[in-house]
C-alpha cells in the first residue's frame, strides 16, 4: 500500500509507492526500442498478460484502437480511502487515486512520433473520455498525464503508451502556477495564456508551427532545449470540453512538431505532458476555482530529454538551458 505524504519542511506532497521497486525494464542499454514482440504485455492477442480493462476504443469492427488498463505497479489505487492520518508532527493520506496505462496502439510501435494523425487524434480522444469519466469521483481533484518516450525519459516499457494518474491532493507546485495565474487575470483583466499567444505570434521568432485554433512555440523562459508547448489560441480550460474536430487538429499540430524533432534531433527521447486544471472545487482551490474557464487554458508540453539533471537543478530546482528557445524554434521550423 503506498501512502500520500505531506513534506512539512518542503511544503509539497509525495507518494512512496513501494510496489513501484519491482516493475519491469524491458529495454536495454541504449534507447533503441525492444523488437521482441512476444513478450509484450501491450500487443494486441496479449490482452491476457494485463490487467482487466477500463476503457477501450474500438473501430466499426469492433477491434480495439487505444486500451486503458490499471498500471500493475500502481502508484496509487482507488480501492484504498482518502481518509487523512496523522503520524505526529506528520500527516499522510492512505495512496488512494487512481493509476491507469493508455496503450496508444495495438501494434507493436516503439516510437509515438511514428503514429499518424488519426491514432494520435484516437489518443487524445482516449485521453479526453478518461478525464471526463475520472471527474466523477468527487474525491479526485487532479490528474497528471504524462509519456515517457524512451529510457532517458523514464519508460520502462517500449511499446508506446501514456500514464495518467489522478489525485485526492493538488501538488503544491502546481497550487502555485495556477495562484499566479488567476493573480495576472484579476490584475489584467485577461489570461496570460491570452497574451502568450498574441505576443509570440506578433513577434515570430519563437513560433514553430500555428494551425486555427492551436499555437506551437518554444517558451521564452524554456526549461529545455528544444521544449515545445502547444497552446489554444482561443478559451479552452479544459481537454475535457474539446470536440472532436480540435482533438484532431491538436493531434495534426503535435505530429507536426514531433516531425521536426525528429528531423532535427534524429535518435531522441522526450517526455509529453498534459496541462489541465484541478476537477473539483476544493479548500485550497476555492479562491481561483470558479475562475478557471477565464484564465486558464490546458496546454501539450513537449520535453525533449537531452541532458540529466544535475545537482544545480535538484538544489535550486532552476534549469539550465544551453540552448536559446528562438535557435530551437528556427531550427523546427
Amino acid at each position: 500500500m503506498s501512502d500520500i505524504r505531506y513534506d512539512l519542511l518542503h511544503d509539497t506532497y509525495v507518494i512512496v509507492a513501494p510496489s513501484r521497486l519491482t516493475r519491469p525494464n524491458l529495454f536495454p542499454d541504449h534507447s533503441a526500442a525492444l523488437k521482441e514482440e512476444s513478450t509484450c504485455p501491450f500487443c494486441a492477442g496479449h490482452e491476457s498478460m494485463t490487467p482487466p480493462e477500463i476503457f477501450a476504443l474500438k473501430d466499426a469492427k469492433g477491434k480495439w484502437k487505444t486500451r486503458v488498463v490499471p498500471n500493475l505497479y500502481k502508484a496509487v489505487a482507488i480501492e484504498a480511502t482518502d481518509e487523512k492520518k496523522e503520524e505526529g508532527l506528520y500527516e499522510k493520506i492512505d495512496g488512494f487515486g487512481a493509476h491507469e496505462i493508455i496503450v496508444d496502439v495495438p501494434e507493436h510501435m516503439t516510437e509515438f512520433d511514428a503514429l499518424d494523425v488519426e491514432q494520435m487524434t484516437d489518443w487524445l480522444q482516449t485521453i479526453k473520455e478518461r478525464i471526463n469519466d475520472l471527474r466523477k469521483d468527487n474525491r479526485l481533484h487532479y490528474f497528471t498525464l504524462f509519456k515517457n518516450q524512451g529510457k532517458n525519459a523514464g519508460s520502462t516499457l517500449p511499446h508506446v503508451h501514456t500514464q495518467l494518474i489522478a489525485l485526492p491532493v493538488v501538488p503544491r507546485e502546481e497550487l502555485r502556477v495556477l495562484t499566479h495565474l488567476h493573480t495576472y487575470y484579476r490584475q489584467h483583466g485577461r489570461s496570460v495564456f491570452k497574451d502568450i499567444t498574441d505576443y509570440e505570434r506578433e513577434q515570430k521568432s519563437r513560433v514553430v508551427d500555428e494551425s486555427e485554433h492551436f499555437l506551437a512555440y518554444t517558451p521564452y523562459g524554456s526549461q529545455f532545449a528544444f521544449e515545445v508547448i502547444i497552446m489554444p489560441k482561443i478559451d479552452i480550460a479544459d481537454i475535457g470540453a474539446c470536440h472532436e474536430s480540435l482533438l484532431a487538429e491538436a493531434a495534426s499540430l503535435l505530429k507536426k512538431v514531433l516531425s521536426a524533432l525528429r528531423r532535427e534531433l534524429k535518435a531522441f527521447d522526450y517526455n509529453i505532458y498534459i496541462q489541465n486544471p484541478p476537477f473539483h472545487k476544493a479548500y485550497e482551490t476555492e479562491a481561483f476555482f470558479d475562475d478557471i474557464q477565464h484564465f486558464y487554458r490546458f496546454y501539450i508540453r513537449v520535453v525533449p530529454r537531452l541532458y540529466r539533471t544535475g545537482g544545480f537543478e535538484l538544489q535550486s530546482r532552476m534549469t539550465i538551458n544551453p540552448l536559446s528557445p528562438e535557435k530551437a524554434a528556427g531550427l523546427l521550423r
